[in-house]
Protein backbone atom coordinates (compact mmCIF):
# COMPACT_ATOMS: atom_id res chain seq x y z
CA UNK A 1 0.00 0.00 0.00
CA UNK A 2 1.23 3.66 -1.03
CA UNK A 3 1.94 6.18 1.61
CA UNK A 4 -1.17 8.33 1.99
CA UNK A 5 -0.27 11.69 0.60
CA UNK A 6 -2.90 15.06 0.44
CA UNK A 7 -3.79 17.21 -1.91
CA UNK A 8 -5.06 21.03 -1.23
CA UNK A 9 -8.29 20.49 -3.34
CA UNK A 10 -9.16 17.39 -0.39
CA UNK A 11 -8.79 20.03 1.87
CA UNK A 12 -10.89 22.61 0.94
CA UNK A 13 -13.89 20.02 0.31
CA UNK A 14 -12.92 17.78 3.52
CA UNK A 15 -13.39 21.22 5.18
CA UNK A 16 -12.68 20.10 8.50
CA UNK A 17 -12.20 22.76 11.13
CA UNK A 18 -8.65 23.96 10.89
CA UNK A 19 -8.12 23.00 14.31
CA UNK A 20 -8.71 19.38 14.40
CA UNK A 21 -5.91 19.84 11.34
CA UNK A 22 -3.33 21.82 13.06
CA UNK A 23 -1.24 18.64 14.24
CA UNK A 24 -1.26 17.28 10.71
CA UNK A 25 1.44 18.13 8.71
CA UNK A 26 -0.28 19.00 4.97
CA UNK A 27 2.02 16.61 3.71
CA UNK A 28 1.39 13.66 5.90
CA UNK A 29 -2.57 13.50 6.34
CA UNK A 30 -3.77 10.22 4.96
CA UNK A 31 -6.66 10.42 2.49
CA UNK A 32 -8.94 8.02 1.39
CA UNK A 33 -8.12 5.96 -1.94
CA UNK A 34 -11.17 5.51 -4.37
CA UNK A 35 -9.79 2.48 -6.22
CA UNK A 36 -9.60 0.72 -2.56
CA UNK A 37 -12.33 -2.17 -2.66
CA UNK A 38 -14.27 -1.03 0.42
CA UNK A 39 -14.38 2.60 -1.14
CA UNK A 40 -17.44 3.82 0.13
CA UNK A 41 -19.03 0.38 0.90
CA UNK A 42 -21.66 0.86 3.40
CA UNK A 43 -22.99 -1.09 6.53
CA UNK A 44 -20.41 -3.07 9.20
CA UNK A 45 -16.61 -3.11 7.85
CA UNK A 46 -13.13 -3.07 9.13
CA UNK A 47 -10.76 -0.94 8.06
CA UNK A 48 -6.91 -0.35 7.65
CA UNK A 49 -5.19 2.56 6.49
CA UNK A 50 -1.07 3.44 6.95
CA UNK A 51 -0.23 5.82 9.64
CA UNK A 52 1.42 8.72 8.52
CA UNK A 53 5.27 8.75 9.14
CA UNK A 54 5.48 4.98 10.01
CA UNK A 55 4.14 3.36 7.69
CA UNK A 56 2.10 1.08 10.06
CA UNK A 57 -1.29 -0.65 9.19
CA UNK A 58 -3.68 0.91 11.73
CA UNK A 59 -7.35 -1.24 11.81
CA UNK A 60 -10.48 0.52 12.54
CA UNK A 61 -14.07 -0.30 13.15
CA UNK A 62 -16.87 1.63 10.86
CA UNK A 63 -20.56 1.49 10.52
CA UNK A 64 -21.85 3.16 7.67
CA UNK A 65 -25.54 3.04 7.38
CA UNK A 66 -26.94 1.30 4.33
CA UNK A 67 -29.16 3.50 3.03
CA UNK A 68 -26.36 6.16 2.64
CA UNK A 69 -25.63 7.59 -0.85
CA UNK A 70 -23.02 9.69 -2.59
CA UNK A 71 -23.91 13.63 -1.79
CA UNK A 72 -25.83 12.99 1.75
CA UNK A 73 -24.29 14.71 4.28
CA UNK A 74 -24.20 12.10 7.44
CA UNK A 75 -23.20 13.18 11.33
CA UNK A 76 -20.28 11.29 13.23
CA UNK A 77 -19.87 9.52 16.28
CA UNK A 78 -16.85 8.46 17.26
CA UNK A 79 -16.75 5.94 20.23
CA UNK A 80 -13.27 5.40 21.45
CA UNK A 81 -12.42 2.15 23.23
CA UNK A 82 -11.71 1.55 26.60
CA UNK A 83 -10.42 -2.01 26.76
CA UNK A 84 -7.80 -3.36 24.42
CA UNK A 85 -10.01 -3.99 21.15
CA UNK A 86 -11.80 -1.98 18.63
CA UNK A 87 -14.73 -4.17 19.02
CA UNK A 88 -14.88 -3.13 22.79
CA UNK A 89 -17.65 -0.89 21.88
CA UNK A 90 -20.19 -3.38 19.86
CA UNK A 91 -20.77 -6.37 22.36
CA UNK A 92 -23.83 -7.82 23.48
CA UNK A 93 -26.41 -6.16 21.41
CA UNK A 94 -23.95 -3.76 19.21
CA UNK A 95 -26.91 -1.46 20.56
CA UNK A 96 -24.56 1.55 18.94
CA UNK A 97 -24.63 0.34 15.88
CA UNK A 98 -28.20 -0.02 15.49
CA UNK A 99 -28.98 3.03 16.67
CA UNK A 100 -26.74 4.68 14.18
CA UNK A 101 -28.53 2.70 11.59
CA UNK A 102 -32.26 3.93 12.70
CA UNK A 103 -30.83 7.57 13.39
CA UNK A 104 -28.51 7.51 10.33
CA UNK A 105 -24.96 8.32 12.13
CA UNK A 106 -21.62 7.08 10.77
CA UNK A 107 -20.53 5.75 13.70
CA UNK A 108 -16.20 5.19 13.51
CA UNK A 109 -14.20 2.89 16.52
CA UNK A 110 -10.48 3.94 16.20
CA UNK A 111 -8.09 1.58 17.72
CA UNK A 112 -6.17 4.69 19.07
CA UNK A 113 -3.05 4.18 17.70
CA UNK A 114 -1.63 0.63 20.22
CA UNK A 115 -4.45 -1.69 21.48
CA UNK A 116 -2.89 -1.61 24.87
CA UNK A 117 -4.85 -1.01 27.97
CA UNK A 118 -6.09 2.30 29.80
CA UNK A 119 -6.34 4.38 26.42
CA UNK A 120 -6.23 8.01 27.43
CA UNK A 121 -5.30 9.12 23.93
CA UNK A 122 -2.85 12.14 25.15
CA UNK A 123 -5.73 13.23 27.86
CA UNK A 124 -3.63 14.52 30.82
CA UNK A 125 -7.02 14.41 33.43
CA UNK A 126 -6.94 11.62 35.85
CA UNK A 127 -10.43 9.83 36.34
CA UNK A 128 -11.92 9.73 39.76
CA UNK A 129 -11.44 6.17 40.91
CA UNK A 130 -12.53 4.74 44.99
CA UNK A 131 -9.07 3.97 45.47
CA UNK A 132 -7.99 7.51 44.24
CA UNK A 133 -7.20 9.36 40.69
CA UNK A 134 -5.59 7.38 37.85
CA UNK A 135 -2.65 8.15 36.40
CA UNK A 136 -3.12 8.67 32.46
CA UNK A 137 -1.38 7.37 29.85
CA UNK A 138 0.49 4.73 32.32
CA UNK A 139 1.72 1.96 30.44
CA UNK A 140 2.36 4.14 27.40
CA UNK A 141 5.14 5.88 26.03
CA UNK A 142 4.19 9.63 25.59
CA UNK A 143 5.04 8.72 21.70
CA UNK A 144 1.85 6.62 21.82
CA UNK A 145 -0.23 8.46 23.59
CA UNK A 146 0.16 11.42 21.24
CA UNK A 147 -0.03 9.24 18.33
CA UNK A 148 -3.37 7.50 19.75
CA UNK A 149 -4.94 11.11 19.22
CA UNK A 150 -4.03 11.27 16.23
CA UNK A 151 -4.78 8.59 15.09
CA UNK A 152 -8.71 9.77 16.25
CA UNK A 153 -7.98 12.70 13.94
CA UNK A 154 -6.39 10.90 11.18
CA UNK A 155 -9.75 8.20 10.74
CA UNK A 156 -11.80 11.27 10.92
CA UNK A 157 -10.14 12.93 8.41
CA UNK A 158 -10.32 9.57 6.21
CA UNK A 159 -14.27 8.81 6.73
CA UNK A 160 -15.27 12.46 6.79
CA UNK A 161 -13.64 12.68 3.01
CA UNK A 162 -14.96 9.27 1.75
CA UNK A 163 -18.30 9.85 2.85
CA UNK A 164 -18.65 13.62 2.64
CA UNK A 165 -20.11 13.56 6.00
CA UNK A 166 -21.51 16.46 7.91
CA UNK A 167 -17.99 17.98 9.59
CA UNK A 168 -20.62 20.93 11.17
CA UNK A 169 -21.98 17.70 13.50
CA UNK A 170 -19.05 15.09 14.80
CA UNK A 171 -19.39 13.97 18.22
CA UNK A 172 -17.10 11.81 20.49
CA UNK A 173 -18.10 9.12 23.23
CA UNK A 174 -15.73 7.81 25.67
CA UNK A 175 -16.00 5.16 28.45
CA UNK A 176 -14.01 5.19 31.50
CA UNK A 177 -10.31 6.23 30.70
CA UNK A 178 -11.51 7.36 26.83
CA UNK A 179 -14.14 8.64 28.54
CA UNK A 180 -11.40 11.00 30.17
CA UNK A 181 -9.69 11.77 26.61
CA UNK A 182 -13.42 12.30 24.93
CA UNK A 183 -13.14 15.42 27.40
CA UNK A 184 -9.65 16.52 26.11
CA UNK A 185 -10.63 15.98 22.65
CA UNK A 186 -13.83 18.34 22.84
CA UNK A 187 -11.03 20.51 24.93
CA UNK A 188 -8.43 21.00 22.35
CA UNK A 189 -11.07 20.84 19.63
CA UNK A 190 -14.09 22.54 20.72
CA UNK A 191 -14.45 23.90 16.39
CA UNK A 192 -14.69 20.34 15.66
CA UNK A 193 -17.01 18.47 18.02
CA UNK A 194 -20.35 19.11 18.52
CA UNK A 195 -20.97 17.23 21.82
CA UNK A 196 -19.05 14.62 23.90
CA UNK A 197 -20.84 11.72 25.34
CA UNK A 198 -19.03 10.64 28.95
CA UNK A 199 -20.18 7.33 30.44
CA UNK A 200 -18.28 5.87 33.80
CA UNK A 201 -15.39 8.96 33.07
CA UNK A 202 -15.77 11.21 35.99
CA UNK A 203 -12.11 13.31 36.01
CA UNK A 204 -10.30 15.54 38.37
CA UNK A 205 -11.10 19.02 36.76
CA UNK A 206 -8.93 21.39 38.44
CA UNK A 207 -7.21 22.17 35.72
CA UNK A 208 -9.60 21.63 33.01
CA UNK A 209 -10.62 24.37 30.37
CA UNK A 210 -14.26 25.02 30.94
CA UNK A 211 -13.72 28.12 28.75
CA UNK A 212 -12.76 26.16 25.69
CA UNK A 213 -16.29 24.43 26.16
CA UNK A 214 -18.59 26.87 27.00
CA UNK A 215 -21.24 27.95 24.07
CA UNK A 216 -19.68 25.66 21.99
CA UNK A 217 -19.50 22.50 23.06
CA UNK A 218 -22.31 20.02 24.80
CA UNK A 219 -22.03 16.82 27.15
CA UNK A 220 -24.33 13.95 28.50
CA UNK A 221 -22.84 12.61 31.63
CA UNK A 222 -24.14 9.25 31.79
CA UNK A 223 -23.44 6.52 34.27
CA UNK A 224 -24.91 3.17 36.02
CA UNK A 225 -26.82 3.03 38.88
CA UNK A 226 -25.30 -0.16 39.17
CA UNK A 227 -21.39 0.87 38.21
CA UNK A 228 -19.39 -1.27 41.26
CA UNK A 229 -16.18 0.31 39.63
CA UNK A 230 -16.68 3.94 39.34
CA UNK A 231 -19.04 5.91 41.36
CA UNK A 232 -21.99 7.48 39.89
CA UNK A 233 -21.58 10.33 42.49
CA UNK A 234 -18.68 11.51 41.22
CA UNK A 235 -20.37 11.50 37.42
CA UNK A 236 -23.03 13.72 39.08
CA UNK A 237 -20.76 16.20 40.38
CA UNK A 238 -18.79 16.47 37.67
CA UNK A 239 -21.83 17.01 35.82
CA UNK A 240 -22.91 19.62 38.27
CA UNK A 241 -19.03 21.50 37.83
CA UNK A 242 -19.44 21.84 34.37
CA UNK A 243 -22.83 23.39 34.61
CA UNK A 244 -21.81 25.72 36.92
CA UNK A 245 -19.27 26.89 34.45
CA UNK A 246 -21.84 27.43 31.53
CA UNK A 247 -21.14 24.43 29.89
CA UNK A 248 -24.56 23.01 28.52
CA UNK A 249 -24.16 19.49 30.13
CA UNK A 250 -26.75 16.67 30.68
CA UNK A 251 -26.50 14.13 33.87
CA UNK A 252 -28.16 10.68 32.72
CA UNK A 253 -28.23 7.76 35.26
CA UNK A 254 -28.89 4.47 33.49
CA UNK A 255 -31.39 2.65 35.66
CA UNK A 256 -29.77 -0.99 35.61
CA UNK A 257 -26.40 0.01 34.05
CA UNK A 258 -23.10 -1.83 35.19
CA UNK A 259 -19.85 -0.33 34.39
CA UNK A 260 -19.67 -1.43 31.00
CA UNK A 261 -22.88 -1.59 29.70
CA UNK A 262 -24.40 1.81 30.86
CA UNK A 263 -24.30 3.25 27.49
CA UNK A 264 -25.38 0.45 25.42
CA UNK A 265 -28.24 0.33 27.74
CA UNK A 266 -28.76 4.17 26.80
CA UNK A 267 -27.72 4.02 23.46
CA UNK A 268 -31.28 5.55 22.69
CA UNK A 269 -30.52 8.45 24.57
CA UNK A 270 -27.36 9.05 23.56
CA UNK A 271 -29.06 9.48 19.96
CA UNK A 272 -31.55 11.57 20.99
CA UNK A 273 -29.20 13.91 22.71
CA UNK A 274 -26.93 14.40 19.75
CA UNK A 275 -30.08 14.56 17.16
CA UNK A 276 -30.58 18.07 19.35
CA UNK A 277 -27.32 19.17 18.41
Amino acid sequence: MRSPTILLPLLLALALPVTALAQQSPAAAPVPNPAAPLYRQTGEQYRVYEFPGTSEPIPYRLFVPESWTPGQRLPILITLRAGTSINNNHRDGNDLVRAARAHGYILISPLGYRGYQQPYYGSPYPVIRPDGPSVPGRGWSAEEDKRAEQDVLNVLSLVAAEYGADTARVFIHGQNPSGSAALNFVANYPQTFKAAVISSGPIVTDSYPFANLAGKVALLILHGENDSNNAIAASQAMAKTFQAQGVETLFLPVPGGEHLNAFLLAAEQIYAFLDAH
